[in-house]
């Protein structure tokens, strides 16, 4: 059975995007004081993945170290989280944390501003991370940051073709039509996944080109030893 890794972690797909593809402001008087985000927490494996309770998921605006909210996921691994907006669009992350596991910082591709379900916080053992640089033919520093990259269309459709780039420079890898990482790949598969590895820990933009569109060029945060993981939108 073909595995697409990563296909289902970067679930933030549903979000009210800000306006415009220049990621302008939306109208402050169509968002509410509290977002609702729900979903399901799940460990990842080599044969695909299992719902994981006991993983502690917390929200954060960007820049804040004190979580806007927080829980843990139940013996089920599902989750719900009310989020304070204070009426403003929530630029942040969610923040999936167990032991044993590699932290996920999630990103939507813009900020948060409507209720949005289905939201998968997936929980990477280091085993598997490795297996994803292998796959590759990448040795991951650890003292630089990986981002997991998927491409969407407006949509919420994977774009096939596109390549994807950060800033500053990281070795960007893609999946395979066997769903999963390639060493050749020179732009995204069915899937629109893309890898970037040995990225300097800190603010990156992470961009995308192809497929005839023009995609929203997408700040994140990439922690040392630990995943971000980010949609690409128009």
């Amino acid at each position: 059975m073909t595995k697409r890794f990563f296909a289902p972690l970067l679930g933030l797909v549903a979000v009210t995007a800000c306006g415009g593809d220049d990621g302008g402001g939306v109208d402050a008087s169509n968002i509410p004081a509290t977002v609702t985000v729900a979903g399901e927490a799940s460990t990842v494996g080599l044969m695909g993945r299992t719902p994981l309770g006991g993983v502690v998921i917390a929200a954060y605006r960007e820049g804040e170290t004190v979580p806007l909210a927080m829980t843990t996921s139940a013996a089920n691994g599902t989750y719900t989280l009310a989020i304070p907006t204070n009426g403003a669009a929530l630029d942040g992350y969610l923040l999936g944390t167990q032991s044993g596991k590699k932290d996920n910082y999630l990103y939507p591709p813009r900020p948060l501003t409507a209720d949005i379900t289905s939201v998968p916080v997936l929980m990477i053992p280091p085993g598997t991370f490795d297996t994803l640089g292998s796959l590759a033919q990448v040795n991951q520093d650890p003292t630089k940051g990986w981002v997991g990259v998927q491409v969407f269309d407006a949509a919420n459709m994977p774009v096939a073709g596109a390549t994807v780039t950060s800033s500053p420079a990281g070795t960007v890898k893609y999946n395979g039509s066997t769903g999963t990482p390639s060493r050749t790949a020179t732009m995204t598969d069915v899937d629109g996944i893309a890898y970037v590895f040995n990225v300097t820990a800190g603010p990156v933009t992470i961009s995308a080109s192809g497929g005839g569109l023009t995609f929203f060029s997408h700040p994140v945060i990439a922690r040392a030893d630990q995943l971000t993981t980010t949609l690409i939108q128009p």
